[in-house]
């Protein structure tokens, strides 16, 4: 079967590689899979990729985003409809625009339609305030449900998103749910000379307790939650690392700094591989959204690392990754006003930490002598 991708910020090396590691599932079982992204990436694994080479960083303003979303949306098209004998197009939201172009390209070439829904769009922005513009808000709904009607099946990240789709008209059977995921073998495969080197580059993670956060600093990301847990921090071995990048970023530095937080680091966007070491140097694992119902829904994707990691993650929002958290104690979630509890079981952890650290402290351990210099 020849498979026509659809996703603007198809990654292969860092941030979310979802579609990376779908792909390349589908072209070990026989089919043909032709990758259309705005990054500029080279073909691997199998999968051809056409770039419409659209730039787009998190750190846009908004009218900058949608000009790069309808430039995509014009060049995939254009390219999409270039390619011959298509038997399914798939397309990953978001942005929203890209359903019309798997919808248009489905018609016109008589093809199945897939519609991968990985943000509620456009609930979520409309909810937090973002978009306010009651013509636009209409258009928006147009589109969805446009895209959801002429969709032959529709892929939500979680039940609850799957729920919202239902309740929008769509047919439960016509949705399917496949949550996120992490590949196991990856994390089992990282040795102890790729965390030395990351400490050795990152000389300020060693001998802290590491509170980890690694994706977009965005909005809905809500950092400044991180960055209020930090202050009512008094613990100094606790160190609050933050890795990426995203608009939110060069503010908060500058709020870190006015505040004269000693105990938040922030990190550059790491490649996948490195963003994995550090998952597995961390002590626990931080996935906080914004006091909004709505982002209960969501499916992080370095929640579901840090699990593959088997490293403890405290989240500030309900829904199902919460239950499944809790009812296989995987870490522990909060309500997004518990801050002091939040708080309490971090420093708790670090304690816990520190005494088996001193239990262990005189077990005999012969490291290389290129390591020790590195180590001590």
């Amino acid at each position: 079967m020849k498979i026509v991708y659809l996703h603007q910020y198809f990654e292969k090396e860092k941030g979310g590689i979802r579609s990376y590691e779908i792909a390349k599932k589908l072209v070990s079982e026989g089919h043909q899979v032709t990758m259309i992204t705005g990054n500029d990436i080279s073909s691997c694994e199998g999968i051809t990729i056409i770039s419409t080479k659209t730039p787009y960083r998190q750190e846009y303003g908004y009218i900058r985003r949608i000009f790069s979303f309808v430039i995509y949306m014009l060049k995939s098209l254009f390219y999409a409809l270039r390619e011959k004998d298509i038997d399914l197009v798939y397309a990953t939201s978001t942005p929203l625009t890209v359903g019309l172009v798997g919808k248009w390209v489905a018609k016109i070439k008589k093809c199945a339609f897939v519609f991968e829904v990985r943000d509620l769009w456009p609930d979520v922005p409309i909810q937090l305030g973002i978009i306010k513009n009651n013509f636009l808000i209409k258009i928006l709904y147009k589109i969805e449900s446009d895209v959801y009607d002429k969709a032959d099946k529709i892929i939500a990240l979680s039940e609850g998103m799957k729920m919202d789709i239902v309740q929008k008209g769509i047919h439960p059977d016509k949705v399917e749910v496949i949550t996120n995921f992490a590949d196991i073998s990856r994390f089992k495969s990282i040795s102890i000379m790729d965390q030395i080197q990351l400490y050795t580059k990152y000389p300020q993670l060693q001998n802290r307790f590491i509170s980890l956060y690694a994706g977009t600093i965005g909005f809905v990301n809500h950092i400044d939650y991180i960055l209020k847990l930090a202050r009512s921090t008094k613990n100094d071995e606790i160190l609050y690392v933050i890795v990426g990048d995203g608009k939110e970023k060069p503010r908060l530095i500058r709020e870190a700094k006015l505040a004269k937080l000693t105990n938040v680091l922030f990190l550059d966007a790491v490649s996948k591989a490195e963003a994995q070491t550090l998952v597995t140097m961390s002590d626990v694992g931080m996935c906080f959204v914004r006091d909004e119902e709505i982002l209960n829904r969501n499916s992080q994707n370095k929640l579901f690392d840090f699990w593959a990691a088997g490293k403890p993650t405290l989240i500030n929002y309900k829904g199902w990754q919460d239950k499944v958290m809790r009812e296989f104690k995987a870490g522990q979630g909060f309500d997004y006003g518990n801050i002091d509890g939040l708080r309490l079981y971090l420093e708790n952890l670090s304690m816990h930490k520190k005494k088996n650290t001193k239990k262990c402290s005189n077990v005999s351990v012969n490291w290389p002598s290129s390591i020790k210099k590195r180590i001590y």
